[in-house]
């Protein structure tokens, strides 16, 4: 019975011994792990930025700046940068990104199909991209002049939305009422 006794002490004992030092090794081994996982850095490009560095980033995430979402349909958007002497009515892009669009965010696409359709300079399209570089003609075995598109596509809208008609009217009620 002693035998016993002694077998379980030593087993309890072991068990402590484990459970204090446990906790050390786990939070060590996480802190190298948060390490090892830390997100590269984002190259951050302008859409003449990405059309001649892109081959350099394909497979990577970057962020591509200062443009408008365009051409949104169900096939996807362009993130499209306009020349300064652009005219109304009259479109003059100084280049354009394609947006993958059954890989983009969900959010993001929804909200690009209802306002940003057609080809212009809409201010409320004004947007920062965020997606990885992706070859499709690379990727086909297709030599020559590449085609890069940004997959996974996030859109980080830049312009403030339109306030709604019941914001108005409370505006407009609430003037009214300090007068």
């Amino acid at each position: 019975m002693r035998r016993r006794f002694h077998l379980g002490v030593l087993a309890g004992g072991l068990a402590l011994v484990a459970a204090v030092t446990a906790p050390g090794f786990a939070t060590a081994r996480e802190a190298k792990a948060r390490r090892e996982a830390a997100p590269a850095p984002v190259a951050t490009l302008d859409v003449a930025a990405f059309q001649t560095q892109a081959a350099q980033y394909v497979g990577k995430l970057v962020r591509v700046e200062g443009c408008y979402i365009t051409s949104a349909n169900s096939g996807g958007a362009d993130c499209a940068a306009f020349r300064i002497a652009d005219l109304p009515g009259q479109v003059d892009w100084n280049g354009a990104v394609p947006l993958d669009g059954p890989t983009m965010e969900e959010s993001s696409f929804r909200k690009a199909q209802q306002i940003c359709g057609d080809t212009g300079k809409n201010e409320q399209c004004q947007a920062e991209v965020s997606g990885v570089v992706y070859d499709p003609f690379g990727d086909m075995g297709v030599q020559g002049q590449r085609n890069f598109e940004l997959r996974n596509a996030r859109i980080h809208w830049l312009a403030e939305p339109a306030p709604h008609k019941a914001e108005r009217r409370r505006t407009g009620n609430e003037r009214s009422a300090s007068r």
